[in-house]
């Protein structure tokens, strides 16, 4: 046995949407609770135990177009690769929309309405530089597929596949080094060490997801992310903007192969050997083989001005009523993302964290400072997974 230690834990609506197999029998059900404002996007998805697809970071070919018709052109290349890897733009639960400027969000969100409308998935936005010049909007996704693909194959074209069983989240880990790509190999070794602590290998990560500065080191840092692969199969790798003080902090999602969890657990919380325990983020939590998983959408504050402290009482008021509305609670959150605005009130999140989260098992998480959170008139913007709260 590995150095993991165990900590015991403790009807939806909407639009639901279905993979069939051959011969037209249901291979997954998708529920959906759509947004009321017409965005095309969704409040949650539950995800039923599956394989799920981990896109890349997709920009359109035509980086001369218009803004609007780059996102369209991005959309239907994100949504073939999610065809090629058995799922379709039906199966879409999560996306993640990055701007270059906040200025064309209402004419991408616009876009991203339109295509989804029928079958809305869990949105989240930001901004970032991207790594293809004139690019102005990139797309991620995670998507359902086809039960057939267990992931043990070749990746599939444009990301990687995570199977059924237990599934990883590693908080985002930050290692100092001499510059960008020192401080992004260090901190990879970091992240391998965690894995193979585990129980686990490299070919068992799914997604590598990079917070780096200054992004214009973005070739190399992904150069370096994959070394640490050596040659095998490469995850998808998604790297965006870091507004820090270190130059890169990584996260992943790997594959549990083999984990053994606590029977009837949805989700497991460890602490790495050596680090310290926080009551606001947990190292690694690790949800159950059979466990559905709930996608939740992007949540801010809303538009207007407001204080920085009544910002984050709307967002975390906002997330305990979604919580509830689809089976789950903040003891159940798995993985917390966190975007902010460079502000000087940044020790609100851990003030509010401190009232909404059980401190002995709060989700794996990432903190993450941007130029903008994609949204005019916002400051923060969480992005969140959790699973159902047991049945009384």
């Amino acid at each position: 046995m590995t150095w993991v230690h165990w900590m015991l834990l403790g009807a939806l609506v909407g639009v639901e949407t279905g993979l069939a197999q051959p011969g037209g029998a249901p291979a997954v059900s998708l529920v959906r609770r759509a947004r009321a404002d017409g965005s095309g996007t969704a409040d949650f998805v539950r995800v039923p135990e599956g394989p799920l697809f981990f896109s890349r970071m997709v920009v359109a070919t035509e980086v001369t177009a218009a803004v609007v018709r780059q996102a369209e052109e991005a959309l239907d290349l994100l949504v073939r690769d999610v065809v090629k890897a058995g799922g379709s733009g039906q199966t879409v639960v999560r996306l993640q929309g990055y701007l270059v400027e906040e200025r064309d969000y209402e004419a991408v969100a616009a876009v991203v309405a339109s295509r989804f409308a029928a079958y809305p998935p869990a949105v989240t936005w930001t901004t970032t530089p991207l790594a293809v010049p004139g690019a102005r909007v990139a797309f991620e996704a995670m998507a359902a597929v086809a039960p057939s693909m267990s992931g043990d194959g070749a990746s599939p074209e444009g990301g990687a596949i995570l199977p059924p069983g237990p599934k990883v989240f590693i908080s985002g880990q930050a290692e100092r080094g001499d510059g960008l790509t020192d401080s992004v190999r260090r901190t990879m070794e970091s992240l391998h060490r965690t894995v193979a602590g585990l129980g686990l290998a490299p070919s068992d990560v799914v997604q590598v997801k990079a917070f780096i500065h200054p992004f214009s080191g973005h070739a190399a840092a992904r150069a370096a992310i994959e070394a640490g692969f050596a040659g095998g199969r490469l995850p998808a790798i998604v790297m965006m903007e870091w507004v820090a003080t270190l130059p890169a902090e990584i996260e992943l999602v790997v594959a549990g192969r083999g984990l053994k969890t606590p029977p009837g657990e949805g989700v497991t919380f460890v602490t790495l050997p050596g680090k310290p325990s926080s009551p606001r983020f947990s190292h690694v939590a690790i949800v159950s083989a059979g466990t559905p998983l709930i996608v939740l959408g992007g949540i801010d504050a809303g538009p207007g001005e407001q204080a920085y402290r009544e910002q984050w009482k709307r967002i975390f008021e906002q997330l305990g009523g979604t919580l509830f509305e689809a089976g789950s609670s903040f003891r159940h959150l798995v993985k917390a993302t966190y975007f902010l605005e460079e502000t000087p009130e940044r020790g609100l999140l851990n003030e509010i964290r401190a009232v909404y989260y059980d401190p002995t098992r709060p989700p794996a998480a990432s903190a993450v400072g941007v130029k903008s959170v994609g949204q005019p008139g916002r400051s923060f913007h969480i992005d969140l997974i959790a699973v159902p709260r047991p049945a009384p």
